[in-house]
């Protein structure tokens, strides 16, 4: 059982790792191509806004700035004595020739692209370095950015011209020349913009980590619960075991005297071993009503039924069912001078005793036990203390659950099924109080229960 839990443990492990990694590579792989389109962005907006600059600066044909725009071309040329335009070759002895000027129609989709062809190649006869106004172009880019909802801070720079564009830089030529400048846009807080842009999927991608984490952590909460309970399960199949070999084998025995040997003519002898079958019956009887109280509670089948207690009067009644030993010391303590509560005296009957037995139990010698009665604002308690062997603190949490007993290697010194302080939580529960505990290993233990006033 054990293997098979450490081997699904560690499948979920893989899985759950598996998980998050794919997820955190999924996040940087999303910021870098948002990074990658970002920078695309700039550099096709600084492209634009250098075409836009050429076009603003270049005198252009007024044709192409009619309703139709159309360019003014030589179709063709031809020998023509009729020719509106006379043409003189030096080899055809002054033949004249025609020329035949047309109007080529613009398609006014390609029409921004051919204004940014003349204007480059007029702006190409400049001196590039010194034709180039950086503020002119940078309200263009601006605008530019605005017009793909982008706002940040930036600066332009001049920069001679190179063989290659700079990698991993926002940068364009001037226009298409050998010789052209390089203009480079230094942009500020562009992290800022990427996560603007990718914080929905980043929140999404670090909820579902923080969901395999969490689904990792919870699993190994319950594999490692699973294997405590298997532990608790045969720990105490051994202890019920024993448990009830015990008074089997006694009964067996007094039975077996009483049938086989003549014991029962024997009238002292045959009450001798009434009296220790009488007892064992009622321990084994004992047992079984305390487990059925227990289901019979957590079910809501067995209600408390609460009335005018005399507190102190009644823990007196239940320590003289403690036998006086040299082997403990029990004290009660009521310093406030409480006396009347309003409680169900059977199941403070039943706490206090199987608390103090515990601590007798348990304690180790010459344990000492301590009952406190203090009010407070909203009730009182019941405060339990001894200075015994105390509970490891890793226990703590589990003392209370059916069947758990602290483990002591292979062996309980102390025999039992481990329903104790389950039913005696179970009991404080249907008072609706409330029971705590505090330990420390060599220094004893103490357990406060909470009572409301009604």
């Amino acid at each position: 059982m054990k293997k098979r839990l450490t081997f699904l443990f560690l499948i979920a492990a893989l899985t759950a790792g598996g998980i998050i990694l794919f997820q955190c590579y999924w996040v940087y792989n999303t910021y870098k191509t948002g990074e990658q389109n970002l920078n695309k962005q700039l550099s096709d907006a600084l492209q634009k806004s250098i075409d836009n600059y050429h076009v603003q600066k270049s005198e252009l044909p007024l044709s192409l700035k009619s309703p139709s725009p159309f360019l003014s071309v030589l179709k063709v040329i031809e020998k023509d004595t009729s020719a509106h335009l006379k043409v003189f070759t030096k080899d055809a002895k002054h033949d004249p020739y025609t020329a035949k000027i047309e109007e080529v129609p613009v398609n006014p989709a390609n029409l921004y692209r051919l204004k940014v062809m003349l204007a480059e190649t007029q702006f190409m006869s400049a001196t590039l370095m010194n034709a180039i106004k950086l503020d002119t172009l940078k309200a263009l880019f601006k605008d530019e950015l605005k017009r793909n909802n982008i706002d940040l801070p930036f600066n332009l720079l001049l920069l001679k011209n190179r063989q290659n564009l700079p990698s991993g830089k926002i940068t364009a030529y001037i226009n298409y020349s050998k010789s052209s400048p390089i203009v480079e846009a230094v942009f500020s807080n562009t992290g800022r913009l990427l996560l603007a842009q990718n914080i929905i999927p980043a929140i999404i991608s670090l909820v579902l980590i923080m969901l395999s984490a969490g689904s990792l952590w919870y699993m190994s909460i319950i594999i490692r619960r699973q294997m405590q309970l298997d532990h608790i399960k045969n720990d105490f199949i051994s202890n019920i075991t024993h448990e009830l070999r015990t008074p089997i084998s006694i009964l067996k025995s007094t039975h077996e005297a009483l049938f086989r040997y003549g014991g029962i003519a024997e009238p002292e002898k045959a009450e001798r071993y009434l009296k220790i079958n009488m007892e064992i019956l009622d321990r084994l009887d004992h047992n079984v009503d305390r487990i059925l109280d227990i289901t019979r509670y957590e079910s809501g089948d067995k209600l408390a039924k609460p009335d005018q207690v005399d507190i102190e009067e009644l823990i007196n009644m239940v320590l003289k069912r403690f036998t006086p030993d040299a082997g403990y010391h029990i004290e009660l303590l009521n310093p406030s001078g409480l006396q009347e509560v309003f409680t169900d005296s059977y199941i403070v009957d039943t706490i206090i005793s199987n608390v103090v037995e515990n601590a007798i139990k348990y304690g180790g010698e010459d344990v000492k036990v301590t009952i406190k009665i203090n009010p407070f604002e909203k009730g009182w308690q019941l405060i339990i203390q001894d200075d015994g062997t105390g509970i490891d603190h890793l226990h703590l949490p589990f003392i209370f659950d059916k069947f758990y007993r602290v483990p002591q290697g292979d062996l309980h010194e102390v025999k039992g099924y481990g329903l104790g302080l389950s039913y005696v939580k179970q009991l404080v529960t249907s008072l609706n109080g409330i029971i705590s505990v505090k330990s420390k290993l060599n220094s004893g233990t103490t357990f406060t229960i909470q009572f409301p006033q009604k």
